[in-house]
């Protein structure tokens, strides 16, 4: 008899980018801008500060648009499997004759 087990996990995934400094700064005026930026795309989440005015429509744009020429690493961190507390289930699929 074949059967499943799911196992259904989060994972964190961290995009690494390695970006050219006159890059940023050709396209949000500074550094300092494009930190800001960033720190309000966080929200203040995980006990980071938002500093600096807020986010326009357009350098919210060009913040998605401006990543799309660069590579970055990747890692992922399974931490359900390495903690424990994931959702496991079974299943039978459909016999085969």
């Amino acid at each position: 008899m074949r059967f499943k087990r799911l196992e259904h996990h989060s994972v964190t995934s961290e995009y690494i980018y390695d970006l050219p400094e006159q890059h940023i700064i050709e396209t949000f005026g500074s550094l300092k801008r494009f930190e800001e930026i960033i720190s309000h795309k966080n929200d203040g989440s995980f006990g980071n500060e938002v500093t600096g005015e807020p986010i326009t429509e357009e350098e919210d744009t060009l913040f998605w648009e401006f990543f799309d020429g660069y590579d970055y690493d990747r890692e992922d961190d399974w931490w359900t499997d390495r903690k424990g507390g994931y959702e496991v289930t079974y299943e039978i699929p459909d016999k085969k004759n």
